[in-house]
C-alpha cells in the first residue's frame, strides 16, 4: 500500500473517531439535561433551583428560605402532576378528534407517535441528537401567512 492511501485510511479512522465521540457525548450531555429538567418538577429540584438563584446570604437565611421552599414543594409536585394528567385528557380528545378524519395509515403514524412520546425513545436510542424530532422542515413561527393572528394579538398591518 502506497503510503499517501495510507494516510488516507488513517485520516478517514480519525474523522470516524471524531464522529463517534462527538455523537456520544452529545447523547450523555442529553441524557444529564433532561434529567436535570425531569428533577425540576419535583419539589425538592424545584427548591433547590430557587435557592441557587437566590444565594443565601446567611446560614439563617438559607434555612428560612428552606423551610418556605420545603413547605410549598409538595404543592409543586401535585400542580406538575396535574398538569400532566390535563395534558393526557386534552391530549386523548384530540387523538379521538383526528382518528374520525385520518385514513387507516393516517391513524397508525398518529398512534405510533403518541407511544414514542409518552414512552420516550427506545432504550438504545435515548440522547441520540434528534430523536423522536419529525425529519423535514421546520414549520414557520407564527400564523400561517393570510391566517388569523393569534387570539390576543392585533392584525398585521
Amino acid at each position: 500500500m502506497q503510503t499517501r492511501t495510507k494516510s488516507a485510511f488513517l485520516l478517514l479512522a480519525v474523522l470516524a473517531l471524531g464522529i463517534l465521540i462527538g455523537f456520544l457525548v452529545s447523547g450523555a450531555l442529553q441524557n444529564r439535561r433532561m434529567r436535570s429538567i425531569a428533577h425540576l418538577r419535583t419539589g425538592p429540584g424545584f427548591a433547590e433551583l430557587v435557592e441557587r438563584v437566590i444565594q443565601p446570604r446567611s446560614e439563617e437565611q438559607r434555612e428560612q428560605i428552606r423551610d418556605i421552599l420545603d413547605g410549598a414543594a409538595p404543592r409543586i409536585a401535585d400542580l406538575f402532576e396535574q398538569h400532566r394528567g390535563e395534558m393526557s385528557q386534552v391530549s386523548d380528545s384530540v387523538m379521538t378528534e383526528l382518528e374520525a378524519i385520518l385514513d387507516p395509515e393516517q391513524v397508525q403514524r398518529l398512534r405510533r407517535m403518541k407511544v414514542r412520546m409518552r414512552d420516550g425513545p427506545p432504550e438504545g436510542r435515548r440522547g441520540r441528537p434528534g430523536a423522536g424530532r419529525p425529519r423535514g422542515p421546520r414549520p414557520e413561527a407564527g400564523p400561517p401567512q393570510g391566517g388569523p393572528p393569534p387570539e390576543g394579538e392585533p392584525p398585521p398591518e
